[in-house]
């Protein structure tokens, strides 16, 4: 568009110096037909020459020049407006384009965050990773931490269970020394009955005292013993209770 007003402005300049020369080449015509620096003719008609000479022909230059820069001038004006609305339109147009290029670029961004919403790879897997990691590091910690309470309790009730066996053979003991005394009764009874024995009279007394005293003291051991057993079957049946339960734990 400009390379179309600058072409113009040559012709209008081109056309311009054409009459410039055009006048000039007549002047110089007139010069020649009526001026001759040896010998100028007769009929020499100066009144023409003057008035060829008078500042008119100026004036009709001067104002072809005026004529031919406001022409220039409009031209350019109309151009310099038809390129402005040209420019105007193309840069709409460029909006126009990026605002749709925007729109669809926008749409299939929409599109695939759509289509990949369930997709493994939107996903960050480092973090799942480290998730998963210390997940697995307090599950391990819990676990070792429930084998260290259930060793402890395990050895709770080995202690508990060897300081009551102890007990119970203490008892035992107990119990065995008097029934060692009881038999050393017997055997000085039994003595003193066989010193006794050429004492027929009071034989059948003291075979009776004896008699019912060895009664008296067996059936008294047995109740004890049989009393003590039960304690300590009740005992036992009670530990294996407790113990079946805080191993279960």
């Amino acid at each position: 568009m400009d390379g179309e007003i600058i072409d113009n402005q040559d012709d209008l300049r081109r056309g311009v110096d054409d009459d410039d020369g055009d006048d000039g080449d007549d002047d110089d015509h007139g010069s020649d037909d009526g001026i001759d620096e040896t010998s100028p003719p007769d009929d020499l008609d100066v009144e023409a020459l003057e008035k060829s000479l008078t500042p008119l022909n100026l004036t009709s230059t001067d104002t072809l020049h005026r004529m031919s820069r406001a022409e220039s001038a409009e031209i350019f004006s109309k151009k310099y407006a038809q390129r402005s609305q040209v420019k105007e339109e193309m840069l709409m147009d460029e909006k126009t384009k990026r605002i749709q290029k925007e729109k669809r670029r926008q749409a299939n961004i929409v599109k695939w965050q759509s289509k990949t919403t369930k997709s493994p790879f939107k996903v960050n897997l480092v973090a799942d990773n480290e998730r998963l990691d210390e997940e697995n590091r307090v599950r391990l910690m819990e676990e070792s931490r429930r084998l260290r309470d259930l060793e402890r309790k395990t050895k709770q009730v080995k202690n508990d269970i060897i300081l009551k066996a102890l007990q119970e053979t203490s008892d035992l003991e107990a119990l065995r020394r008097e029934k060692r005394v009881i038999m050393e009764e017997e055997k000085r009874l039994k003595a003193l009955l066989d010193l006794e024995k050429t004492n027929s009279h009071r034989k059948m007394d003291m075979l009776a005292a004896q008699n019912a005293e060895k009664r008296r003291k067996q059936e008294k051991i047995e109740y004890r013993m049989k009393v003590r057993k039960d304690q300590l079957q009740e005992r036992d049946e009670r530990y294996k209770s407790l113990l079946k339960d805080k191993l279960a734990l």
